[in-house]
């Protein structure tokens, strides 16, 4: 923090297995530093940043957290991995600020880390109830091998549907290159499983699906915690017709101003962006956006400590109307209940709203 400058770390997996888990996020990070820097920045100071690699392991994102911090002299961390774990611990005891995407318990556990959504934070049985109402009874969990987080979510997930009385048949950590992807998908198929659910990256599900139906597999329900990404349907849109994907943000194809507001933005400072319908350029802009307004509730000379206070004043945040009012400093740890459910169409080649605004109940403590 200087009298014209704030700067800010960015860190996530450029690589290693998890490389392009996230696209499109630096687009969204970029967009909206740059739509508040032409803007004059925070009191008059720009906010720029340094990025780091963690590989997508928790000792990379110590290494990185430290760079940024100790070597960069970061104010505060922008985060979207599922490493956090690595580098927790180290962030709180100094209070170093951090916001991010909170796919993990750790989340939930400092004081000095901050989400518009905790999406894998607590048991919710909304999950459940929305396979329930599709018709599922059974369902087959796959999950990512590379994070205990996403391991832990994985188990909330099964509490979720168990609440409603969909059976969890099996389940499976899949790593892509280093699994038979034809071994798992006869797995699921043999575990009699009309319902799976993933936690894959958005590139590593439409192998498993293409090979799944080519061993006579025909799910009822397909439901992807992850994969809102219009590119992908360019990709692999066939392998993925009929997937279910949650989102806790406005969809874009419900358009409205906060829509075409981001996609403005998106198209005047991220003109790289091949395509900014991405659901994780879409998270960065709008978790970037929450460390602008901490930033701003801090006062006019900001401290760490006056940073994490100020978090806890943002009691009706919407990130300009792309989220629903969320109260940043109560819901530490606690996810949203409610959310949309989008479905990619027959022929893969869109998303519809499938079901809106699907409410459910929390189940109990963190697990």
């Amino acid at each position: 923090m200087t009298p014209d400058e704030v700067r800010v770390g960015l860190l996530y997996p450029d690589s290693g297995l998890l490389a392009g888990a996230f696209p499109g996020l630096r687009a969204g990070v970029d967009a909206r530093l740059g739509e508040i820097n032409a803007a004059g920045g925070i009191n008059g100071r720009k906010v720029v940043y340094d990025w780091r690699d963690d590989a997508g392991t928790a000792q990379g994102n110590l290494n990185g957290a430290r760079e940024l911090v100790d070597q960069r002299g970061a104010f505060g961390l922008l985060e979207f991995t599922v490493a956090a774990t690595g580098s927790a611990k180290y962030l709180a005891d100094r209070g170093i600020p951090t916001v991010g995407l909170a796919a993990e318990d750790v989340w939930a556990r400092y004081g000095n880390m901050f989400s518009f959504s905790n999406t894998l934070g607590a048991p919710i049985d909304t999950y459940g109830r929305f396979v329930h109402d599709r018709g599922g009874t059974s369902a087959f969990l796959l999950y990512s091998a590379m994070s205990a987080g996403v391991s832990g979510a994985t188990l909330r997930v099964g509490q979720s549907l168990q609440a409603l009385g969909v059976q969890v048949a099996g389940s499976h950590a899949y790593t892509p290159g280093a699994d038979s992807v034809s071994d798992v998908a006869r797995q699921i198929v043999d575990s009699g499983a009309d319902t799976i659910v993933t936690m894959l990256t958005p590139t590593a599900l439409p192998p498993v699906l293409r090979a799944v139906r080519d061993v006579g597999g025909s799910p009822k329900v397909v439901l992807s915690m992850s994969g809102y990404d219009h590119s992908l349907l360019r990709r692999h849109g066939p392998d993925l017709a009929g997937v279910y994907v949650p989102v806790f943000y406005r969809p874009f194809e419900a358009g409205g101003v906060p829509v075409a507001h981001y996609l403005d933005v998106m198209a005047r400072y991220s003109p790289q962006t091949d395509d900014p319908e991405q659901e994780f350029g879409l998270i960065g802009y709008i978790d970037t956006d929450l460390l602008l307004r901490g930033l701003q509730a801090s006062g006019p000379c900001p401290t760490r400590q006056s940073f994490v206070a100020g978090m806890r004043t943002l009691t009706r945040y919407d990130a300009g109307g792309l989220i629903q009012p969320t109260n940043i400093g109560a819901t530490r740890g606690r996810p949203p209940t409610c959310f949309a459910l989008m479905q990619v169409n027959p022929s893969g080649s869109a998303f519809s709203v499938a079901q809106d605004n699907l409410c459910g109940k929390a189940l109990g403590p963190t697990l």
